[in-house]
């Protein structure tokens, strides 16, 4: 700490000087107020690159060229909302299209990403929600004349962005009132005893249909997205009172004709059910149910076993934390991007910036997020002087630790071996500032006692400052020997028969007063002897006087520490304002470490785990050589890696316009076979990780890795359990956040649903994930769909048990289409069936015709009997053998009983009843029942 200290002091009581003692002066970076006629204007809040990105290549012409038009054909209705924690919304209307595209809600959102979607949108009109009016409205002001889109802002109230009442607008639309082959009993809608007991008293409805057929179109848990269409159909709602032309009865409208989804240009779409089948992001449910879900300093629960939580632990910083979540949530599909962080981390990992490296964690760890702290200066200012006290002390030493290890993080970037890949480096070294970081510190450290500031929980000022402030604290500590010596003068002028303390004290706002303890009675001790003493207060054991000798120093010493206090209160103000200044710095230079914090992270985890740089492929392949789990791995002491190798389809481009003949060659669909528990899932998983990880700019666990850029991970992986769902909905149900109709979903229905969306959402680019599909029928029908639409084939693994549809020759060979399974080693000797089956986890080429499912059933513990009827029937079916006389056949035992019951049938109709009297028929009836009896084996019929 001392030598810290003595640093600093070195650093921010001397003028700042960069290496090799020139004064480098960094360029602005963020915005400028005016710019030359062959200039690109400048764009708020984020760089140049977007431009090119956004404003040249991907802004839709959807409303056509003549932008200031008011033709109602080129209309671009956009809504968008942004709920807290960063979540943000959008849905927007074309009416040249009459299409309806609505958002994957983006977390980890904001201001930036509204810029974004109004510059892809290039709407005429938005509709924002009071929750993010300031966002748009900054968003608006930051255009310059030359660069102003003539959109509209209007604010509307959050209840028309309610997920509810929009769903049942998108529900009610024309495109989805297509004929129902079937009706709903919603729960507790249902009729009572009394009720007749027709249709219309049954509850009977046609709203889950047209829901479920929403939800085959968006995904419908994009809640803020959904609100946001609603307000956009309340948009054309109010335009039918308000504005629409009458003409006789008929009112031009704006139809409907299509809903889609879209989502964020430049960067991979993947749902939460993706994320949490893939266990990306993995929360740790709190055991107690009422502690579950978002906090006030958390969003959601302690990160489980998951891939983010690999990288998450290595995080330093708060803004780093922030940065790799949205690394996360948003991969890339830039390709400039990705190799950029590939760049970076390779670079990381060379032995010879190793010591470096260190250099940087080392500082990274005494770095704190400076939004919160630009946040607080900001309010501290907007309220006044009068407030302002209420600043923490803390925000001080945070602005210095940050200034100082700043400094020291851009000597160590120096330091790095960066070789030819300088593009980071250069930006890194504009936007941390020396000299505005140095002047940060040294105005921090010149006027602000740190360790003070810390103890009292409020901005404490230097002594040497301000002249006025160190008068005021030289008397206030000189008080004690001043108390003591009125104190000794007060007590002279008691009566010494009383035996009392007397004592004088000082009280912020309260002024100097005069402590007599209480009496036996609970009354003063002494109360003066003239009416100048009068009581100001009492406590529990004492009472406090003011008489004319504390009057009198209120006066002439007033209340000193508010004064102190008011003083430093006004040096802080000023001092805020002065920091302020170096906002924009401040703000750039801590997203900056929390990048460089995501990298490093990043490059620990690829160093621990032994991951490999991918190499980002033009093509539309996927090929992985040694390919492993990174989360599994860690679960089992040796770990098989396994091989793939996918081409997708290539747009316009033909199969037979493909050069490489290798690609030709390679097919889009892989299909795996094999017994339960062989391992097909986590391999579809593990292709799927790596494919996510390259589009982070992440290293991936494998030897080699070529892959294509990704647009889509979709995923029919698992069905979320119905069961656990039916008692969220209840919940929510209580709680208005769903109706009833949401409780009625089976597991299949959930299925699909994902598999409906999944099948809408694919491109040529799409890697899709399928396990374990049900219906055979289905799931043939799913994979010819899949592999009939030639160039816009997306990539595929899927896994069945389903073989009667390769048997009977439902899905016939082709080149996109291979068939894989997982190796087993099958020993026919042990005599437990659990024991005779060994697992090799080795993906094969060809099919698996046995699932060993009752291999399977044997190793957890099912009844041994009922297992060998299970491979009766099996070895049965195999042969084409009818299973329905198979199972009516009688066992041995039944067979024995049968053949008593005949030969007691048989002995009794021989009797000759006639000749035998009531006594001999009952000897007779007893000896047929107790004799032994020899079955003979009759020929034909008995």
């Amino acid at each position: 700490m001392a030598s810290l200290k003595r640093r600093r002091e070195s650093v921010f009581s001397s003028s700042y000087q960069p290496p090799n003692s020139q004064r480098v002066v960094a360029p602005r970076i963020f915005h400028t107020t005016s710019h030359h006629a062959d200039e690109r204007p400048s764009l708020p809040r984020f760089s140049q690159n977007i431009w090119d990105n956004h404003i040249q290549e991907k802004i839709p012409q959807q409303a056509g060229e003549e932008q200031g038009s008011n033709d109602d054909s080129v209309q671009v209705i956009m809504a968008v909302d942004l709920k807290e924690r960063g979540t943000v919304g959008c849905c927007y209307y074309v009416a040249q299209e009459q299409q309806l595209r609505i958002l994957g809600d983006i977390q980890l959102g904001g201001k930036d990403i509204i810029d974004m979607l109004i510059l892809e949108i290039n709407p005429t009109t938005i509709l924002t929600s009071t929750r993010a009016e300031e966002a748009t409205a900054n968003v608006q002001q930051g255009y310059d004349d030359r660069f102003r889109f003539p959109y509209q802002i209007d604010t509307r109230p959050a209840q028309e962005f309610n997920f509810n009442n929009a769903r049942a607008k998108l529900a009610s639309l024309e495109i989805f009132q297509q004929e129902d082959f079937a009706q709903f009993l919603v729960p507790g809608e249902g009729f009572t005893q009394t009720e007749e007991v027709a249709a219309e008293n049954l509850g009977l409805s046609f709203e889950k249909g047209q829901v479920l057929r929403l939800a085959g179109a968006v995904d419908i848990e994009n809640s803020v997205s959904i609100g946001c269409a609603g307000a956009v159909l309340a948009y054309f709602q109010r335009q039918v009172v308000n504005e629409i032309t009458q003409i006789g009865d008929n009112f031009v409208t704006h139809p409907v004709r299509s809903v889609e989804a879209f989502f964020l240009r430049g960067t991979m779409h993947i749902s939460p059910h993706t994320l949490s089948a893939l266990q990306i992001l993995q929360c740790e449910s709190h055991p107690n149910a009422f502690n579950q879900g978002p906090g006030k300093t958390s969003s959601r629960g302690k990160e489980d076993f998951s891939l983010y939580g690999l990288f998450h632990q290595h995080i330093l910083t708060p803004q780093g934390k922030s940065r790799l979540k949205q690394y996360f949530l948003r991969p890339s599909t830039n390709s400039d991007v990705i190799t950029e962080r590939q760049d970076i981390l390779g670079i990381l990992l060379w032995p010879s910036n190793a010591s470096v490296v260190q250099k940087l964690t080392t500082s990274l760890k005494k770095i704190k997020n400076m939004r919160p702290v630009i946040t607080s200066l900001h309010k501290g200012l907007s309220s006044g002087k009068a407030t302002f006290g209420g600043l923490k002390g803390t925000i001080w030493s945070t602005l210095l630790n940050f200034a100082f290890h700043t400094i020291d993080l851009q000597e160590a970037i120096r330091e790095v071996s960066w070789r030819d890949s300088t593009a980071f480096r250069d930006r890194a070294l504009n936007i941390l500032d020396g000299f505005s970081l140095h002047a940060v510190g040294k105005i921090v450290y010149e006027k602000v006692d740190i360790q003070d500031s810390q103890q009292q929980q409020r901005t404490v000022v230097k002594a040497g400052v301000d002249r006025e402030l160190d008068l005021l604290k030289d008397r206030y500590n000189g008080l004690d020997s001043l108390l003591k010596q009125v104190a000794i003068d007060v007590a002279s002028t008691i009566p010494t028969n009383l035996g009392i303390d007397v004592n004088v004290i000082y009280f912020p706002q309260l002024g100097f007063n005069i402590a007599i303890p209480f009496n036996q009675r609970g009354l003063a001790a002494y109360n003066g002897e003239d009416d100048s003493w009068e009581q100001i207060f009492t406590t529990e054991n004492r009472a406090y006087f003011k008489d004319s000798r504390m009057r009198e120093m209120d006066e002439k010493l007033g209340d000193i520490y508010g004064l102190i206090c008011e003083r430093e209160i006004e040096i802080a103000y000023e001092l805020a304002q002065r920091v302020l200044k170096y906002e924009q710095v401040l703000l750039a230079s801590s997203d900056l470490c929390g990048e460089l914090d995501c990298y490093l992270a990043m490059a620990k985890t690829a160093s621990i785990y032994n991951f490999v740089r991918p190499r980002i492929s033009p093509q539309n392949v996927i090929r992985i050589i040694d390919g492993r789990h990174p989360l599994q791995e860690l679960m089992v002491s040796s770990y098989v890696p396994n091989d793939i190798q996918l081409h997708g389809g290539c747009g316009p481009q033909s199969d037979s316009d493909i050069t490489d003949e290798s690609l030709s060659n390679t097919p889009s669909m892989l299909i795996l076979t094999g017994p339960n528990y062989s391992g097909k899932s986590v391999y579809m998983k593990q292709v799927a990780l790596i494919v996510y990880l390259a589009h982070i700019g992440s290293f991936v666990p494998a030897r080699i890795a070529e892959i294509g850029i990704t647009d889509n991970i979709l995923t029919r992986i698992s069905t979320p359990e119905t069961v656990s769902k039916v008692m969220w909905d209840h919940y929510a149900v209580k709680r208005k956040l769903l109706t009833k109709m949401d409780q009625i979903q089976s597991t299949f229905m959930i299925d699909l649903q994902q598999m409906s969306l999944l099948l809408k959402l694919a491109t040529e680019k799409s890697l899709i994930v399928i396990d374990e599909f049900d219906g055979a029928g289905l799931a043939c029908g799913i994979f010819e769909y899949l592999l009939s639409i030639d160039g816009k084939r997306p990539k595929v693994l899927a896994a069945t048990h389903y073989h009667e549809i390769f048997e009977n020759g439902f899905l016939p060979l082709r080149r996109s289409l291979s068939f894989g399974y997982m190796e087993v080693r099958v020993d026919e000797s042990p005599q437990n069936t659990s024991e005779h089956l060994t697992y090799l986890y080795n993906v094969k080429q060809g099919r698996s015709n046995q699932s060993f499912g009752t291999s399977c059933a044997a190793m957890n513990g099912i009844d041994p009997a009922v297992v060998s009827r299970a491979d009766e029937l099996a070895s049965l079916s195999s042969r084409g053998e009818n299973l329905v006389l198979a199972c009516a056949r009688l066992s041995k035992k039944e067979e024995g009983i049968l053949e008593e019951a005949e030969y007691a049938a048989r002995s009794f109709l021989e009797l000759d009843l006639s000749r035998i009297s009531n006594r001999g028929f009952k000897d007779e009836i007893a000896d047929l029942i107790t004799q032994e009896r020899t079955v003979t084996t009759h020929n034909g019929c008995g």
